[in-house]
């Protein structure tokens, strides 16, 4: 029995020193609230993430406390700690943690990082130690300099008396500047710092270095965002760094080494021993993933215009955006996030529900009428064959067998967001959608086809008070879903975002930074990715935006936005006629009082009218446009389009029987059978429509006017313009460069620039700066031009 027991005893041993956590000690050379130290920790914990692993970090605090005294000390007490802690692996965290403790240590294998000078020559290592040199960029620096500031004579390095500084010292006594000549100086206390800037002359580029240990008279340690803010504002030259946190500080830029990259490299090089490698077996490596950071706030004291070459330079930009540019992102990405939760989760408990599963559509509708009510769209069941029955439309006739996103739904996957143009509708939609399971077996699916209109119009409110500011929202196929340029959106899927969606293909990170050109000028944005979808979310903005700029921008956006919340309000009331009157459709009485109440709901219409198969004008409202009904008008081209696709279509200006200029917005009717009965229109005079929407902001110096993409002017200040043709009335023939920029108007559905022509009242010619955006429905646009008088002739 005593065997037994020892036996279990002894295996018990192995099998426990098996699962013995395994124990982590960093030992950091400065304190817990320095950004470097904290970079470096997180990059070394997020590739020693496994949760089982202990950890002990220990600060020797000698940023603030910079004696000598004290760095002796805080080395014997990182000892005491290591004794009691018993590190299975210790990394040490910069110079001052390897000179003062770690250099010395043995009893475990050691990994450095963060120092600069060179391990080999300064710290004997032994066989168990091995880690990376921080390695600073400064030739790469310098050629930055030189390309931004090429007047530049002569660069200043300058950092802190410290072990640090030697480091990047002896490191730039190696570099070649070429003809270049370099200065190399190192303060202790601040106000000697302070006479040394005063000296640079603006043909000097100062580069700062080591900024933790400078002191003011009595001894206390100088913040380095302090040191850094005054260098800035107080140099005669630009300023750059070799740190991202000094480019962060006000530094006009520099190509740094990131704390985190390097912090990423030691615990890979931790890992490895982890995994059964010795020290010796690991060569010291230098930093790698450099990064080209520039401060647009910085650089724009300066007056310095970039070119579009910098876009494929620089990695991260670091702006001064009024409000930080994470939390604008994280209000548009959690908003958006919300919705999309919401929906998938009413999605899978309606695809549990025994309704769902029994396949039969007279108990499925009412589940999905009610979830509907909740999210707008198109709520779908879609049979396994990809046949589909909408709240809607009942049974479509139409297949989603070759969409996309089908393949994942017949493996079983959930579809958590793809961008389509709705077979039913003819609208932008995106499609969610998760599968029906009975008895393991997927039988059919159930679905949203969302509309993301209003919503999107909600977040441009939200962000209204931030013009210079624009917002997009990417689909995982990188199609644009949403933005406050909703021009953007009017037309195909595959119509990019000028310079930003080829960006956003190579992006190799979940979140960053950038610059783009969108062929008028240069922007920064900001980007997050997120986990469900694969959607990605960027803000930007000019980096040459002007007040004057802002304030058209922030004009022409408040009006785009009214306009276009019209039409989507129109569009949806008559949806949902069209929905309403299949359950009348042979009650003469009942379709005239949809037709009522679709008007007067709709105060901006002139009337409502339900036009049957045959093309015949068939019942109309209000009565004094009865003497119409019974009018054949099977040949207006919307008519003859909605027949052939059995979509909703916004026409062009065209001469309605009525007898005036008119727009018409038409919905199909269809049969709970699923056949095409006929359409529901509002006819629409655009000047009634548009005046009310337009003369609010239309005051001096600005004026709007609104285009069809083939000249065709239906509304301006000027009636005597309206009717007009761009590119055909003799009125415009003496301007040749205004028909030039409406060519471009007309092929481009949002940009700026300038021409000559009439002021209001057509009695002097002056120069307009103009810009434009578009609006519409359904595939139809009008582009929304604003126009400021800059300049008499």
């Amino acid at each position: 029995m005593r065997k037994i027991l020892l036996v279990i005893f002894l295996l018990s041993i192995l099998f426990c020193s098996h699962i013995v956590a395994t124990k982590i000690m960093v030992v950091q050379s400065y304190d817990n609230d320095y950004i470097w130290s904290k970079e470096l920790l997180d990059g070394i914990q997020t590739v020693l993430s496994d949760p089982s692993f202990e950890w002990k970090v220990f600060y020797m605090d000698t940023r603030i406390q910079t004696s000598e005294e004290w760095k002796i000390k805080s080395g014997v007490l990182a000892s005491e700690e290591a004794s009691v802690f018993n590190p299975d692996i210790l990394i040490a965290c910069d110079d001052n943690a390897m000179e003062y403790f770690a250099k010395d240590y043995v009893d475990a294998p050691v990994i450095f990082c963060g120092v600069n000078l060179d391990p080999s020559v300064h710290y004997s290592i032994n066989a168990n130690q091995t880690g990376v040199r921080e390695f600073i960029f400064a030739r790469e620096t310098a050629s930055m300099i030189l390309e931004l500031f090429p007047e530049i004579e002569t660069i200043r390095f300058i950092g802190d008396d410290s072990e640090t500084f030697e480091g990047m010292k002896e490191q730039l006594q190696n570099l070649d500047f070429k003809d270049k000549p370099v200065e190399i100086e190192g303060f202790k206390v601040f106000e000697d710092w302070k006479k040394y800037i005063e000296g640079v002359s603006p043909r000097e580029a100062v580069v700062l270095l080591s900024v933790r240990t400078i002191e003011d008279r009595s001894g206390n340690t100088i913040g380095a965002h302090d040191v850094t803010q005054w260098t800035v504002e107080n140099s005669s030259g630009p300023v750059f760094g070799v740190s991202d946190f000094i480019v962060r500080d006000g530094a006009v830029g520099g190509v740094v080494n990131s704390g985190f990259e390097e912090g990423k490299q030691a615990g890979i090089l931790a890992s490895k021993i982890l995994s059964g490698s010795s020290a010796s077996e690991i060569e010291i490596e230098t930093s790698k993933n450099t990064k080209t950071l520039l401060n647009t706030e910085a650089l724009g004291k300066w007056n310095i215009e970039l070119d579009v070459g910098w876009t494929d330079i620089v990695d991260e930009v670091i702006t001064d955006w009024s409000i930080p540019a994470q939390s604008i992102l994280n209000l548009i990405m959690t908003s958006f996030e919300e919705r999309l939760l919401g929906i998938m989760s009413s999605l899978r408990i309606l695809a549990s529900c025994a309704e769902v599963k029994s396949g039969d559509w007279s108990l499925i509708r009412p589940l999905l009428e009610k979830f509907n009510k909740e999210y707008e769209g198109l709520a779908l069941y879609i049979l396994s064959d990809g046949g589909y029955y909408t709240v809607q439309r009942d049974w479509t006739g139409l297949n989603l067998a070759n969409r996309g996103y089908f393949p994942d739904l017949l493996e079983g996957k959930e579809v958590l967001g793809y961008q389509v143009l709705s077979r039913s509708t003819g609208k932008r939609s995106i499609v969610f959608a998760v599968p029906v399971k009975d008895n393991g077996e997927i039988s059919a699916f159930v679905g949203l086809s969302a509309f993301f209109d209003n919503w999107n119009f909600s977040l441009i409110e939200r962000l209204i008070l931030l013009p210079d500011i624009h917002f997009y929202v990417f689909d995982a196929q990188n199609s644009l879903a949403m933005t406050d340029e909703t021009a953007l959106v009017l037309g195909s899927l595959d119509y990019p975002v000028l310079g930003l969606s080829e960006r956003l293909k190579g992006l190799s990170t979940e979140e960053g930074s950038l610059i783009y050109s969108d062929g008028e000028s240069l922007n920064t944005a900001y980007f997050k990715k997120s986990t469900h979808g694969g959607w990605t979310f960027v803000i930007s903005k000019s980096i040459d935006d002007v007040a004057e700029k802002k304030d058209m921008d922030l004009l022409l956006k408040s009006v785009q936005k009214k306009i276009q919340e019209q039409f989507n309000i129109m569009d949806s009331s008559l949806s949902k006629g069209a929905e309403d009157i299949r359950r009348v459709l042979q009650d003469p009485s009942g379709v005239r009082k949809i037709l009522k109440d679709l008007y007067l709901s709709n105060p901006q219409v002139v009337n409502v009218s339900f036009i049957d198969m045959e093309g015949v004008l068939k019942y109309i409202y209000p009565d004094e446009f009865d003497y119409v009904e019974g009018d054949w008008i099977g040949d207006q081209e919307q008519v003859v389009e909605l027949h052939r696709r059995g979509l909703p279509v916004l026409s062009q200006s065209f001469a309605a029987v009525e007898g005036f200029p008119a727009l018409d917005l038409e919905w199909p009717v269809f049969t709970k059978e699923g056949e095409l009965f006929g359409s529901l229109s509002f006819l629409i005079k655009p000047e009634t429509f548009l005046a009310p929407l337009i003369i609010p902001k239309n005051y001096e110096p600005y004026e709007f006017w609104v285009m069809q993409p083939d000249g065709l002017i239906f509304y301006d200040q000027d009636e005597m313009e309206m009717g007009r043709n761009l590119f055909t009335d003799q009125l415009y023939e003496l301007f040749e460069e205004l028909r030039v920029l409406g060519s471009e108007i007309s092929q481009k559905e949002s940009g700026w620039g300038e021409y000559r022509f009439f002021s209001r009242g057509m009695d002097t010619v002056v120069v307009k700066e103009v810009k434009w955006s578009s609006v519409g429905l359904h595939g139809t646009q009008w582009r929304l031009i604003l126009t400021k008088a800059i300049d008499l002739q």
